[in-house]
């Protein structure tokens, strides 16, 4: 029965994916496929551009690039593979649950429940699908890595339960660099180990066997971003230590949208159910002291604290709860089993709700579509391209125009150019864009010294056109 229950929720998981195969992509989605697409040998990160995130999340979304044509439409910039690629971690996601499940729930009903779980909030509009971003794709490495953790720490030691342990360790760091926060298979690994000691035969061996996978892994994805001129420096600034320096400025200088933002996101976390299965399974686990408590516990506590400690609150940082979620449901004793059970039945009305709701009113074109049309329409030259200010990659892409600026995300602006004397350098170069989009009448925002880049924009630049808060201006 659990068997049909996994194929079941994972035929559910792929359909609740099928009716957004066509929507315009986010800003980040967009972003990620443009810079896998150019990303060689250049003068920033990646390529021509530089964002805050690991490599292997670049190479998932060239993957996706190669499984369906893209282009722009009237809607904004539509690539099915990008959305194909969210499915599939949905559905492996949703498999590798059951799997998970079957090896440490002690009932029939929470093996179900986690499974069930795994669907509901991977398929829900609330947790931002059919968003594909790094917390969607970190997931199925986090439960294959909790997977060969648990049965490789059983049995003796030999080759099985040795390549369990590599493997638990390569998928940990496979996580890790897709989204660099998603440090869990490691917090669970390392407090499994601690409560192991004396009851494991041959741990410091298995956790030789973990750190091997996990270095290999970190060795060959270095490798490969070495050969596509991405430096060792490069990254550990990008994903380790710029997350220090942004935390700064989204302290000292972030708006009351980002307030709003976290709000919006508790709110969906009670919303989904998520919230509730966190209350209601952590309460089941702490009175019912097991091997697997402990890790659990602290490995739903990373999570928890990587959404709080990741500043802007999106709502796709619920995805990342997911795994933690479903062990608590999981390794939760009988007695927790109806109160459980109500939670997770509270999560799958929710989605079907929210679902229901975003099939049947697909949103209308958005101004950022608007600006990519009149971009398109009004670009005959090679040369012309355009600069946004700042962020919504969705607008470049959908354009068809190169940015010679290389940041397509607002934060890396607010921390690596505050006074935006690189995109000054840019305005005034020979790469100069024909085309400079701005949202709210000009360049000046929160963390941001915009006065001397919006006076070369205003002397230099002249509007063209506005939709809603949005102006395009051209080169004079």
């Amino acid at each position: 029965m659990a068997y049909a229950a996994v194929l079941l929720a994972s035929l559910v998981t792929t359909a609740a994916w099928l009716p957004f195969l066509h929507r315009p992509l986010t800003s980040d989605e967009a972003g990620f496929l443009m810079l896998a697409q150019q990303w060689r040998p250049g003068h920033s990160l990646y390529g021509s551009y530089w964002v805050d995130r690991p490599p292997l999340l670049l190479w998932l979304f060239a993957v996706a690039g190669q499984l369906g044509p893209s282009g722009a439409t009237a809607a904004g910039f539509v690539a099915p593979g990008v959305k194909v690629l969210g499915a599939l971690a949905g559905v492996v996601s949703v498999a590798l649950a059951g799997l998970l499940a079957g090896l440490v729930a002690p009932t029939r009903r929470g093996r179900i429940a986690a499974v069930v779980l795994s669907a509901a909030l991977l398929s829900s509009p609330l947790t931002a699908m059919p968003e594909v971003d790094g917390e969607l794709l970190a997931v199925p490495f986090v439960l294959a890595g909790l997977v060969c953790l648990v049965a490789g720490m059983r049995g003796a030691w030999g080759w099985r339960t040795a390549g369990l342990a590599a493997g638990a360790g390569a998928a940990g760091m496979s996580a890790v660099l897709v989204k660099q926060n998603v440090l869990d298979v490691f917090v669970f690994g390392a407090v499994l180990a601690v409560v192991s000691l004396g009851r494991v035969p041959r741990l410091g061996r298995r956790v030789g066997a973990f750190a091997g996978g996990a270095t290999t892994v970190l060795g060959a994805v270095l490798a490969g971003a070495w050969t596509h001129g991405t430096t060792f420096a490069g990254l550990w600034h990008a994903v380790v230590l710029f997350r220090g320096q942004a935390s700064e400025v989204i302290d000292a200088s972030a708006s009351g949208a980002t307030l709003l933002r976290g709000a919006e996101l508790a709110a969906a976390s009670v919303a989904t159910g998520a919230a509730v299965v966190l209350v209601v399974g952590a309460a089941a686990v702490l009175g019912h002291r097991t091997r697997l408590a402990r890790p659990a516990l602290a490995m739903i506590g990373w999570e928890v604290f990587a959404i709080a400690a990741g500043g802007s609150y999106w709502l796709h940082y619920l995805t990342g709860v997911v795994p933690g979620l479903v062990l608590l449901v999981a390794i939760a004793p009988a007695r927790s089993g109806r109160a459980l059970a109500r939670a997770v039945t509270y999560a799958v009305a929710a989605t079907l709700t929210v679902w229901t709701y975003r099939v049947a009113a697909p949103p209308p074109p958005s101004p950022e579509a608007q600006v990519s049309t009149y971009l398109r329409e009004h670009s005959h030259r090679p040369t012309d391209g355009v600069v946004v200010g700042f962020g919504h990659a969705e607008i470049v892409a959908a354009s068809g125009l190169h940015s010679p600026y290389e940041y397509l995300w607002s934060l890396p602006v607010r921390v690596r150019d505050p006074h935006l004397a690189r995109l000054l350098g840019v305005l005034a170069g020979p790469s100069a864009p024909r085309w400079v989009v701005v949202d709210g009448g000009g360049l000046d925002t929160w963390g941001v010294d915009a006065d001397d880049a919006q006076q070369y924009l205003l002397r230099h630049y002249v509007e063209r056109v506005s939709y809603d808060s949005w102006q395009v201006w051209e080169r004079r």
